[in-house]
């Protein structure tokens, strides 16, 4: 992953997409241009400009002149970062004060019910969903876990909380092994930051993710879409209790740590 790949994946991670980082960046460069002459220069279907513009100007990223043609202009990084950032305070604001009581609304509908040994699955849509979900199974596990993915979807997980997630677990005395694949050195000593117990690098089944926490629980997807975008909708997992699976999947992982080597980086 280059260092323009990290610039557009730290941009996608507030909310854009990659056509309206590219419009962004673009203005940056080249300075103000009209839609015409800024779809012709980045080769964009002309509708699509118009709505990766319209996200940058209701995030703040752009303003417009008076002139004919209109021509847009990149806003300063400084001033457009502020305007996304305060707008995304006063939208949690809002969630937690719509939060509160409709929680305990919503408790007025709750059925009691048996606790059972039930197991059950569920399909999780969305990569922002699935790093949701993924943070959570490490934050709430009680036993260890295996990460095995990509060395590109570890650095995706980079730009959120997960590696948080980990520090928290093996402050509180947990196991976290990550297995990736073979990957610059420089992608190395970003995951040795990740606090993970140990980090093996092996060959993977597939391009695929596994998180097991073993005897609980363990989310698993397909053939991944490698793309920076973190809000990739088209990336999906499987979750499940299944004690089975679970059992399965953690066996598969341990034959597969045992297979691979300690990550080494050279000093």
């Amino acid at each position: 992953m280059s260092n323009k790949d990290e610039i557009y994946l730290s941009l996608i991670h507030f909310g854009l997409d990659e056509a309206s980082v590219t419009i962004y960046i673009s203005l940056l460069k080249l300075g103000s241009m009209s839609v015409g002459a800024m779809s012709q220069k980045l080769d964009l279907d002309r509708g699509k400009t118009y709505r990766s513009l319209k996200v940058l100007e209701e995030m703040g990223m752009t303003e417009s002149s008076f002139s004919t043609p209109i021509k847009i202009s990149a806003v300063d990084p400084s001033e457009a970062f502020q305007n996304i950032i305060q707008k995304k305070k006063e939208q949690l604001v809002k969630l937690q004060t719509l939060a509160r009581p409709l929680v305990e609304e919503l408790k007025n509908y709750e059925k009691e019910t048996m606790t059972t040994d039930l197991s059950y699955f569920s399909i999780i849509q969305g990569r922002s969903n699935i790093y949701t979900k993924i943070g959570k199974l490490i934050q709430n596990s009680t036993e260890n876990v295996f990460l095995v993915t990509t060395s590109d979807d570890l650095m995706r997980m980079n730009h959120i909380s997960i590696p948080d997630k980990i520090h928290q677990k093996i402050d509180a005395g947990g196991e976290v092994q990550i297995i990736t694949n073979s990957c610059d050195e420089k992608f190395m000593k970003v995951f040795e930051d990740f606090g993970a117990t140990q980090i093996k690098i092996g060959k993977l089944p597939s391009k695929s993710r596994m998180i097991i926490e073993s005897k609980n629980q363990m989310a698993m997807s397909g053939a991944m879409n490698e793309s920076i975008d973190l809000n990739d909708e088209s990336d999906s997992i499987m979750y499940t209790n299944s004690f089975e699976m679970v059992e399965n999947m953690f066996t598969l992982c341990t034959h597969l740590w045992k297979k691979s080597k300690l990550m080494h980086i050279s000093n």
